[in-house]
């Protein structure tokens, strides 16, 4: 692999991946993927085990890919919501489908989490670093490259693990102030 390169995540709620890509793409077009891995989103240990999961196939993507992994200084983050802030205004991860303390003891999950921190433990690895809602994400995209492209009143909408929604209003794309506007939310339905 040549060149500059930037590391990709995703964090769902049912997996995260993690992929390598050259900082800079051709004019016009998404940047190809070098080496990618996925595995089912952490749900045990701590609230920085899936921090700690994000770093090690991060690990994983640059010896595939034959990168020296302290090279890699840029990282974008694409997550499910909805996110918190912490104390010093960084992100949190807060979806009721990965943080069992939200959750509760009737959705089964292994861990007490209220949060699951992201923005913290990542910028002290990564120089550059982006967060953002995994809808607002898809949203850019999408006005970048795909179907959206020069439409300044759009929304874009993900129906998976949940229900996501990504908003632009007058060419804006709309963040809120956790970064959770258009956030459809999630909600759990109970068979009793």
């Amino acid at each position: 692999v040549n060149g500059s390169m930037r590391v990709c995540i995703d964090i769902g709620g049912t997996k995260v991946a993690v992929s390598l890509a050259p900082d800079r793409a051709a004019a016009g077009t998404p940047p190809p993927l070098q080496a990618r891995r996925t595995e089912p989103t952490a749900k045990t240990g701590d609230d920085h085990a899936l921090a700690r999961q994000v770093l090690r196939l991060v690990d994983e993507v640059c010896a595939e890919a034959n990168v020296a992994p302290g090279s890699i200084t840029a990282a974008g983050v694409s997550s499910c919501g909805p996110f918190v802030l912490d104390g010093q205004g960084r992100i949190e991860l807060a979806a009721p489908n990965i943080c069992g303390g939200l959750a509760g003891p009737a959705r089964g999950l292994p861990n007490d989490w209220m949060s699951a921190p992201l923005q913290a433990p990542l910028a002290e690895r990564f120089k550059t670093l982006r967060v953002e809602n995994d809808c607002i994400a898809a949203l850019e995209a999408e006005r970048r490259w795909g179907a959206l492209q020069g439409l300044d009143h759009c929304a874009y909408v993900t129906w998976s693990t949940g229900i996501g929604v990504g908003l632009c209003v007058d060419g804006r794309v709309l963040r809120g102030k956790h970064g959770n506007a258009g956030h459809a939310g999630h909600m759990f339905v109970s068979d009793d």
